[in-house]
């Protein structure tokens, strides 16, 4: 069967539905919680209808995909602690590493060791309960579309799937002073979503890009980017220097992309993974 049907039918639901709840004016948070329900369930309403193949749920080999699983975690935050020292040295990001104004602000007085762990621990808790919401995403964009895109180029497929996964997020950056923050928010899209899916694609598993999507989400927004700010950075964080978000970001990661490039381990993923989605 032609892919073209399945993806037409997959991204026409996928974007009609966050509109809708857009259209309904409920809270940014239902807005963002149902729309990654909506890839799932786009998903799950494609694969159903169109009989498509491989979507990536498998956990084999569970030793390897338990590794990757391990390496994203692990991957993600040490990519976000770099952003930050990056953007540290070139002084757009300011630290508060005496009163850690920053993390009191967002989680309270108190001592400092014991609401560092306070925090870490919250979102460590939330970055759980995100998880089945990562799994949506990443079931839809990495799971079902990337495989079939590669078919026009192993690079046209991964950039044209961030883009569209950048382009899906607009109900929340609706107004004209959103443009601006939307603008680096695509291109942060389209090199984490790189990312993403050479984790996709290399292990032919959706489990290693929803732990790292949402890591990123939860431990690297909730806790990475906020421990050791300061409170003023926090208050008007500028989206085109802010951490893995901002052009220190953009730098560790188009730098990681490279090497899994020149590595050859980009293109031998994309070979993998295009022959298990034709089935």
């Amino acid at each position: 069967m032609s892919t073209v049907r399945p993806v037409i039918t997959f991204l026409s639901i996928t974007f009609a539905l966050p509109w809708l709840l857009w259209l309904a004016s409920v809270s940014t948070e239902i807005v963002a919680a149902g729309s990654m329900l909506c890839v799932g369930i786009a998903t799950a309403v494609t694969t159903r209808l169109t009989r498509t193949g491989d979507t990536g749920l498998t956990i084999r080999p569970l030793r390897t995909v338990g590794a990757y699983c391990a390496l994203a975690l692990i991957g993600v935050l040490g990519l976000a602690a770099l952003a930050v020292a990056i953007g540290t040295a070139a002084g757009v990001h300011r630290l508060d590493l005496t009163g850690f104004s920053g993390l009191h602000q967002v989680f309270g007085s108190g001592p400092t060791a014991a609401v560092m762990f306070a925090a870490l621990a919250k979102n460590a808790i939330v970055f759980v309960i995100l998880l089945p919401f990562a799994f949506c995403e990443e079931w839809g964009w990495r799971g079902f579309l990337l495989p079939r895109l590669l078919p026009l180029g192993t690079w046209t497929g991964l950039l044209t799937s961030g883009v569209i996964w950048a382009l899906w997020h607009l109900p929340g950056y609706v107004g004209p002073h959103a443009r601006p923050a939307f603008l680096s928010f695509a291109i942060f899209c389209v090199l984490f979503g790189t990312l993403l899916g050479w984790l996709r694609m290399t292990t032919n598993s959706i489990w290693p890009s929803t732990v790292a999507h949402a890591a990123y989400n939860t431990l690297v927004l909730g806790f990475v980017n906020v421990a050791f700010t300061d409170s003023a950075e926090l208050a008007t964080p500028n989206p085109w220097t802010f951490g893995m978000g901002g052009w220190p970001g953009w730098l560790v990661m188009s730098v990681l992309i490279t090497i899994l490039a020149v590595t050859g381990r980009i293109v031998a993923g994309a070979r993998r993974s295009h022959i298990n989605a034709s089935h």
